[in-house]
């Protein structure tokens, strides 16, 4: 009988030790020195077969650090369509801690043309996500003082912001929309350093009340490694 690929026999003999439990989420894989030894392959073996694990999203490499095991139970029940933040569905790391910070901004042609109004201020709001001691997204969200008002948000308080952006718009809000595209924009050009230099996965979310006026703008930026998406698509002529 043919056998597969050595590759691809490291491949599932990675899999198989995620899906018993001998790998769990956000546990690191032993070196690449280690791994070799163990499957009897070569180093050019072993990265194919950790280069399609990340692939399909059951790891994720740090530089410098290592691969770790992704918690992967989480793609059987969320998809991008959820109605909640993104960040929540597509980033494959844990989120441990949250940074915000607020800018009070004096109009732009772009927030009056996104809003629908003129000469108006705004406001942006930015959490950034943490794993453990590094950054692993942002969000930043341009906003109308007047919706801040309306949920009484509190901008010095953290739990605030968050619970407002993560939570209380998509209570009231009818309907989103998202465009997904890799990001012009360097991860250095950011305050706050992520956690490697990878290409930013860039999703432009915009959320509307029940008469179609929009609430808010998020972008959120996330390394792509650190991105899946899963999405749940159905014919259109369903009985």
């Amino acid at each position: 009988m043919h056998q597969p690929a050595k590759y691809v026999q490291v491949y599932n003999k990675i899999l198989k030790m995620i899906e018993q439990g001998q790998l769990v989420s956000g546990e690191k894989l032993p070196s690449e020195e280690i791994l070799t030894k163990e499957f009897d392959v070569s180093r050019v073996t072993l990265r194919t077969a950790l280069s399609l694990l990340k692939e399909d999203g059951f790891i994720t490499s740090i530089h410098g650090k290592g691969h770790y095991i992704n918690n992967t139970s989480s793609f059987n029940n969320q998809q991008l369509e959820t109605f909640v933040s993104p960040i929540l569905t597509t980033l494959t790391t844990t989120i441990d801690s949250r940074e915000t910070y607020y800018h009070k901004n004096a109009s732009s042609a772009f927030t009056d043309q996104l809003f629908g109004v003129k000469n108006h201020p705004y406001l942006t709001l930015n959490i950034w996500y943490r794993s453990g001691e590094n950054n692993v997204a942002n969000n930043l969200a341009i906003v109308m003082p007047e919706t801040i008002e309306k949920f009484t948000v509190d901008l010095n308080n953290s739990k605030s912001i968050v619970k407002f952006l993560e939570n209380d718009v998509y209570n009231v809000a009818s309907s989103s929309t998202l465009t997904l595209a890799v990001s012009e924009r360097h991860p250095s050009t950011f305050r706050r350093k992520f956690i490697n230099d990878s290409p930013l996965m860039l999703i432009t979310e915009d959320i509307f009340d029940i008469h179609g006026d929009r609430l808010i703008q998020n972008k959120y930026y996330i390394p792509s490694t650190l991105f899946r998406a899963e999405m749940v698509r159905h014919p259109t002529d369903l009985p």
